[in-house]
């Protein structure tokens, strides 16, 4: 039985089946109770629905779902709903120099806009500001769940997810780590660093019932970020690793971004074998651990990953915006490392999960284009592969696959209404398009204008 019905969406349906493969359920409905779970979702209702009408299910009770106390939405003409889109891996405060600096590669990106960019989140009321931007931004854009990087100020760190959850967005926050290798106005004390993270962890856990969070969203959750490992000492990492262990949190940080950042690593830990290995010295590569970029990862590092369960963040618009490289996510795939999708404002100029999608296929299609000159068959990611990077592969890597990312029985309801055909909008439709090729263009074409509704866990956030 089917019981504490709220409302019920009926139009075309579009998610992921699998890695692979999309799930298109047409004149389709979706059930979402009260508390904002899926209750259920079935295609082909042609049947007129109304309040005073009952839904007839095929479910083994053939269940007739009464639906006078339930409001029924139907999509926009041609419209369909998919789940929302999971962003793991981006700055907020960077938000400021998006579109700004690539001129410059990494180091020299991060000295001269990044670290004078941040610094100034010790203003509260401008961190305010910044992170209202961000969190309104990403939403605008269908980013339903989001792992942010703050900085290295526990306030900001701490305005920042309480942001996001009186947004009524999903996220998941970082107070950003650095004990060296930093300007001397933008570097921590080792003890303070470590000191300043426990307090972080404590008040955001605090915060889950916090005055002013949207109801019923879930409440931010600390991850545990030092920057990378040229900006923190092997006290500072282990320390960090036992927070996080202790609480059972995650972590992100980065990783073989650059040619110059890996041979840097090295320098500074000649005893390891990688770059890679310096995190799980130190206790940082687990299962809840995600590392961004892994553009330059060696056959032992992708073997260690696949091991440990961690994920590598990709993220295809910075990569190439900072001239880092291309990532060959075929290969992570092929030894078993999971990969996500991350927009790393303000590596990459833009905070739309779509951005990242089209930029991953983009990248593929060159990666695999140059591994067949060299007699290395690499096959392209497909768009169905990429979503599924932006949407399930995203919830798995923070450990809520189940609760989010698709619309299986049970989950939170964390969906987007996309309007193909709004008004001055960026997508043509012919009648020769059916349901999925209308998907098709909305991923390649659309932008924050097709959004014309978001939901977190059942809840109209936008």
């Amino acid at each position: 039985m089917v019981a504490g019905l709220a409302r019920l969406f009926r139009g075309t349906v579009i998610d992921s089946a699998s890695r692979t493969e999309l799930r298109v359920l047409t004149d389709a409905v979706i059930g979402v109770s009260g508390d904002g779970k899926v209750s259920f979702v079935e295609g082909g209702h042609t049947e007129p629905l109304s309040t005073e009408s009952s839904l007839q299910l095929r479910d083994p009770e053939s269940t007739a779902l009464p639906l006078s106390d339930v409001e029924i939405v139907s999509l926009p003409p041609r419209g369909f709903l998919v789940p929302g889109l999971i962003d793991t891996h981006t700055h907020a405060p960077q938000i400021v120099n998006a579109g700004k600096g690539y001129d410059l590669q990494l180091l020299d990106w991060l000295e001269k806009y990044t670290f004078p960019c941040e610094e100034r989140f010790s203003d509260a009321e401008y961190a305010k500001a910044v992170c209202t931007t961000a969190v309104r931004r990403t939403l605008q854009n269908g980013t339903t769940t989001c792992v942010y990087f703050g900085t290295i100020h526990t306030e900001a760190a701490l305005t920042l997810g309480r942001t996001a959850a009186a947004h009524g967005q999903r996220a998941f926050v970082g107070k950003v780590n650095m004990d060296r290798n930093s300007p001397g106005n933008y570097c921590e004390e080792t003890a303070e660093s470590i000191r300043e993270t426990e307090r972080f962890v404590k008040l955001m856990l605090d915060d889950a019932d916090s005055a002013g969070r949207h109801p019923a969203v879930p409440a931010p959750v600390p991850v545990i970020t030092p920057r990378f490992v040229p900006t923190c000492s092997s006290e500072l990492m282990r320390s960090l690793a036992e927070i996080a262990a202790l609480h059972q949190l995650p972590i992100q940080t980065h990783v073989s971004e650059n040619r110059g950042e890996i041979d840097w690593v090295h320098s500074l830990h000649p005893d390891e074998s990688s770059y890679t290995g310096v995190y799980d010295a130190h206790g940082l590569l687990t299962s809840r651990t995600l590392l961004a970029h892994g553009v330059y990862l060696t056959a032992p590092e992708r073997t260690l990953l696949a091991e440990r369960g961690s994920t590598v963040s990709h993220c295809p618009t910075s990569n190439a915006m900072l001239r880092s490289g291309m990532l060959n996510v075929r290969r992570l795939l092929d030894y078993g490392v999971h990969v996500s999708l991350g927009t790393d404002v303000s590596g990459g100029a833009s905070p739309s999960m779509l951005v990242a999608i089209r930029d991953a296929l983009k990248i593929s299609n060159m990666v695999s284009i140059a591994a067949s000159t060299d007699d290395k068959p690499s096959p392209p990611l497909t768009f169905a592969e990429t979503f599924w990077m932006a949407t399930v592969g995203g919830a798995y890597s923070l450990g809520v696959a189940g609760l989010t990312g698709n619309f299986a029985a049970g989950s939170d309801f964390d969906a987007l209404i996309i309007d193909p055909q709004v008004e001055a909008g960026p997508i043509d439709l012919f009648e020769t398009d059916d349901e999925l090729d209308a998907f098709q263009k909305w991923l390649q074409l659309g932008d924050d204008r097709n959004v014309a509704a978001v939901y977190v866990r059942g809840h109209k956030v936008l």
